[in-house]
């Protein structure tokens, strides 16, 4: 069955990189091979990884006597070299490229290699098995295939009916004879050329029907940096497009009418879902031209209205339309938009944004939400409250979910109704509040809970430093009681005791304005005697009710020095706070912050800005000074600019979302 020389049957080529955390498949399906090791080989080719790949897979190969590892002296950059540098140590009679986190099949060798002598054949491919982490499906069979079709026959079904990507075995004497290489200038659609080539050169082009390999495709934590899509790789693919529709047309075949509407939605979707945002207008007019040249004969396959539409704004030579069609789809849904809000036109630099404004907890405009739920790719869910119910059981498999936590669902009870298996991710804002989110929701799987924290917008540095500012108070919210007014009235008190300069800006709205609140006698009792304290200590002029407004602009113009965050905390569930963005807009606005300790603070900010008592709070602040108050702002500000700026936060929201696409 198998040839008994000194040249091995099959050499197996795998190009690593920083593969530590996804190679273990890989290495368990290796080991499962039904082939006489003495007939086969594995050679790992290392690219310069940063992450121990090397010195792992040479543990791994001294415990298999066909296995070995090789590491280029600098790193690639991409597959291609590794694979060509694999191909030049192959012993092997033929070749198979696996890539690390795949797996091949126990029996594969087998089958093709037997395939292979049968008929002598240059090239044998099989199928694959697609898993996404649910299921499993069969991909790239050719169902009409026979043994009396022409070459030219055999090309075009396999160009029509597989991907460009399947695993192959490849005679080594064909890729040495015609000097095939992995092309090592380009890092896009490389697997496409390659295959042409080889196609092209092939005497006896083999398909058996078996699946060959498992492809993973799950969602990552951390997507690779190959899945990002800019003017490279459009450049890449318009040169590989060209380049294989010039080495068909040899063979009578036109890859612009078998494959080339596949590829151009696969690099439409790439545009959309992974755009690096660097395609400008020289390269777009280039992909103009092509578009242009290729419109009548792939127009007929393109059956995506999404596809076509951006595909029309190349035809028309559109930049400005092109750029903004190249963004993904987002509907934002929720009642009380306000920590959204300010990160929306950063995020629709990326994102096509539309807006589902909910009237309440679980109330909403059904027609209109049900219109923006059919255009959109991706949903967001400020609060998980009704409309992350809504959303979970309407959305699409296609559509991505994800919603975002704050501290009030955790009193309600809509993260027991999701339907969570249609739920992407959860965000919780802080530490505390991601742990708190699975212990009141067991159903939420912690897989699918994500950290992105609260985010400000840093406004200038104070250019006239003054003394006024170590004497202006300031509390952002004063509803719910929970929130600490009387604390802070007890702090001003306490100051003005001491210099009858100290004054306290409150901003928001008060309880008058929320009819929950104004029904809560136990809620009304506490701003009644707020406001009897305020009588009772001659503090009506040093407290000043400002309402809502611009922030942290407001806080700058009013030179207000200490922003005070005095909720009361007692070890209750789920806690008084969840970041208390309120503590940004203090050093966003110039001055500084200070924080009464609640439950989780300390896993947002510094020990510095947090104290244990109100006492501790009045001595801190009564003995500040010009300079001190100016650097301790400018460490505040510097916490902001390195941890929670709205740059972070859209930053981590691309991110996110890049998981799944």
């Amino acid at each position: 069955m198998y040839e008994q020389t000194t040249e091995l049957s099959v050499s197996i080529v795998i190009p690593c990189f920083n593969a530590r955390g996804k190679i273990d498949r890989c290495l368990g399906s290796l080991r499962r091979i039904e082939f006489p090791q003495d007939a086969y080989e594995v050679i790992f080719v290392d690219d310069c990884s940063t992450d121990g790949t090397y010195e792992l897979l040479i543990a791994e190969c001294s415990t298999q006597s066909n296995w070995s590892v090789v590491r280029l002296e600098t790193n690639s950059g991409s597959p291609s070299r590794p694979r060509n540098f694999g191909t030049k140590q192959a012993s092997g009679r033929y070749i198979i490229y696996l890539d690390c986190d795949d797996e091949i099949l126990p029996d594969t060798l087998s089958v093709h290699y037997e395939h292979a002598q049968a008929t002598n054949a240059s090239l044998v491919r099989g199928y694959l098995i697609a898993e996404d982490g649910r299921t499993r499906r069969e991909m790239n069979k050719i169902s009409s295939w026979t043994k009396n079709l022409s070459k030219v026959d055999r090309i075009q079904r396999m160009l029509v009916d597989q991907s460009t990507t399947t695993v192959s075995l490849i005679r080594k004497s064909l890729l040495e004879t015609h000097q095939i290489e992995w092309p090592e200038d380009i890092r896009m659609s490389e697997d496409t050329l390659f295959l042409i080539e080889i196609l092209c050169a092939a005497d006896i082009i083999e398909y058996v029907d078996h699946a060959t390999f498992i492809y993973h495709k799950k969602a990552s934590n951390v997507p690779s940096s190959t899945q990002l899509y800019g003017a490279r790789e459009l450049k890449d693919h318009l040169f590989v497009w060209q380049e294989v529709e010039l080495k068909l047309r040899q063979l009578s075949l036109s890859y612009y009418k078998l494959r080339l509407h596949i590829s151009l939605k696969a690099a439409i979707n790439a545009l959309i879902f992974h755009n690096r945002g660097d395609v400008d207008k020289s390269i777009f007019e280039r992909f103009s031209d092509f578009i242009n040249l290729v419109w009548a004969t792939v127009r007929p396959f393109i059956h995506s209205n999404r596809t076509t539409e951006i595909l029309q704004a190349a035809l028309k030579r559109d930049f400005d339309a092109f750029n903004k069609l190249c963004r993904p789809r987002m509907v934002v849904a929720g009642q009380d938009l306000k920590f959204i809000t300010p990160a929306i036109n950063s995020l629709s630099k990326h994102f096509d944004i539309r807006i589902d404004e909910w009237e309440g907890h679980d109330h909403h405009n059904r027609g209109k939400s049900w219109e923006l739920l059919e255009w959109a790719e991706f949903i967001w869910c400020e609060w998980l409250l009704g409309n992350a119910v809504w959303y979970s059981e309407n959305k699409r498999p296609d559509q991505k979910l994800v919603i975002r936590m704050h501290r009030m669902e955790l009193t309600r009870d809509f993260g027991s109704m999701l339907q969570i298996e249609n739920v992407n991710a959860i965000i919780s804002v802080s530490v505390l509040f991601f742990e708190r989110l699975l212990e009141r929701f067991p159903s939420i799987p912690r897989s699918k809970a994500r950290l992105i924290p609260n985010y400000s917008n840093l406004g200038p540095e104070d250019e006239n430093p003054t003394e006024e500012r170590l004497f202006k108070l300031a509390m952002i919210g004063i509803v719910p009681a929970r929130k600490g007014f009387k604390n802070a009235l007890e702090i001003l008190k306490q100051l003005r005791e001491k210099d009858s300069r100290y004054e306290l800006d409150v901003y928001g709205h008060g309880p008058e304005t929320f009819t929950w609140i104004t029904r809560d006698p136990v809620e009304m009792a506490y701003y009644e005697d707020c406001q009897t304290f305020i009588k009772k200590h001659n503090l009506s002029d040093a407290v000043l009710f400002r309402g809502r407004c611009d922030l942290p602009r407001e806080l700058k113009e009013r030179k207000i020095g200490f922003v005070l965050s005095v909720s009361d905390s007692h070890n209750l569930f789920p806690g008084f706070e969840s970041f208390h963005l309120a503590v940004l807009d203090g050093y966003a606005g110039g001055g500084q912050s200070v924080v009464l300790r609640w439950d989780g603070c300390e896993y947002i900010y510094p020990d510095n800005m947090i104290f244990d008592s109100k006492a501790e709070i009045v001595e801190y602040i009564s003995h500040m000074t010009l300079d001190r108050f100016y650097a301790g702002s400018a460490i505040g500000r510097k916490m902001i600019e390195d941890q929670y700026t709205e740059t972070h936060f859209v930053s981590a929201v691309k991110k996110l979302f890049s998981e799944w696409t």
